[in-house]
């Protein structure tokens, strides 16, 4: 028994493994990018979004023959979709790339440097697809081209990178609207997002409640049909509907065994991004006292508002494994496509960040 540090190393056991199937693969628990946004396929560099504001207060008493006329006016928001080259270079130089995976495949009858269709070529597609997706994800959440400049990183040089790639993903344009006076009152305050890590993810048993209430209170200009929030705020409101009403009553206990399949809070569906917090966590702690950039979060909006913008959708699943001779000798698994994030109504939202 004994920790191999890089999965090529597993062809260098003294007994190959005969089949792929023998690995079990420690799969991240993965939410599609489509269960919270909107996928926009074929979008165009430049190609304006524009939103327009409700308005009232054009009805007056006839003033009979020559009365005077009003000039409302039309507020209105105008972004255009920016789409960004994303990315996925994997290159080994091919010598150790035979002597790890094609070592292994050779010892189940591949050809060397054609693993066109191969169980090994279909598992490490598989393997990148997966983490293209997380990717993805991530990226249309937090992604920020100016990050490297807000010191929000725990590690800039290695991370930047893997976040700068898009003009602003959904929590960098909401950061963004709360400097415009004209969204102050999108926003209600989130105590726990400032001060020492250990405060902020220390919560009390009905700050979620608290939050996803307050986030409710007097919306009448907009409608919403879904709440977006980190994994700890909800997990925070699902415990306090598990011991509302008492440990002693059926109904709770079939919620702590069963857990909570449909969560809402006033009618509104709560609809939590598991992976956020493990992201901050990871990325974003900072500090000789450490804090979490961010780590809570609340949207309540419409997911047809939320869009990501993208040349092809069937291109996160398109991925080239290719051998490249002479000088090079390198072999690479290779896939790329355009993405953007709008925010494209940004006058039908509530938010807590």
């Amino acid at each position: 028994m004994g920790l191999v540090a890089d999965f090529t190393d597993l062809a260098t056991s003294d007994i190959y493994i005969q089949s792929l199937k023998e690995i079990v693969k420690n799969d991240v628990f993965q939410q599609d990018t489509s269960e919270f946004f909107t996928i926009v396929p074929g979008i165009k560099g430049g190609k304006q979004v524009a939103a327009m504001k409700n308005f009232e207060y054009v009805t007056v008493a006839s003033q009979g023959c020559g009365g005077t006329g009003i000039s409302p006016k039309f507020p209105a928001f105008s972004q255009k979709w920016n789409p960004k080259m994303a990315e996925v270079k994997i290159k080994y130089c091919f010598t150790e790339f035979e002597d790890s995976f094609v070592q292994w495949g050779l010892n189940n009858g591949y050809a060397r440097k054609d693993l066109t269709g191969t169980e090994l070529a279909v598992f490490i597609e598989d393997l990148v697809t997966k983490a293209m997706k997380a990717d993805l994800l991530r990226i249309v959440l937090m992604g920020d081209k100016d990050i490297a400049a807000q010191d929000i990183l725990t590690d800039e040089a290695g991370k930047t990178k893997f976040y700068d790639i898009i003009d602003k993903g959904l929590l960098p344009t909401l950061q963004y609207l709360k400097t415009l006076p004209e969204f102050s009152g999108s926003f209600i305050p989130l105590t726990k997002n400032t001060g020492a890590m250990t405060d902020q993810l220390n919560l009390d048993a009905t700050y979620a409640l608290d939050l996803y209430e307050s986030l409710l209170d007097d919306v009448y200009d907009f409608e919403g049909d879904t709440i977006l929030t980190s994994n700890r705020l909800f997990k925070n409101y699902q415990k306090w509907v598990k011991r509302a009403n008492g440990y002693g009553i059926q109904s709770n206990v079939d919620l702590t065994q069963k857990g909570i399949t449909d969560p809402m809070i006033d009618g509104e569906s709560l609809t939590p991004i598991v992976q956020y917090d493990r992201w901050r966590r990871n990325d974003f702690v900072t500090g000789t006292t450490p804090h979490i950039h961010l780590p809570h979060f609340a949207l309540f909006t419409k997911k047809e508002h939320l869009q990501v913008g993208v040349d092809d959708a069937a291109s996160l699943e398109d991925i080239t494994l290719e051998y490249i001779g002479g000088d090079d000798e390198s072999f690479y698994i290779k896939a790329n496509y355009l993405v953007d994030f709008k925010m494209v109504n940004p006058y039908a939202f509530r938010a807590a960040i």
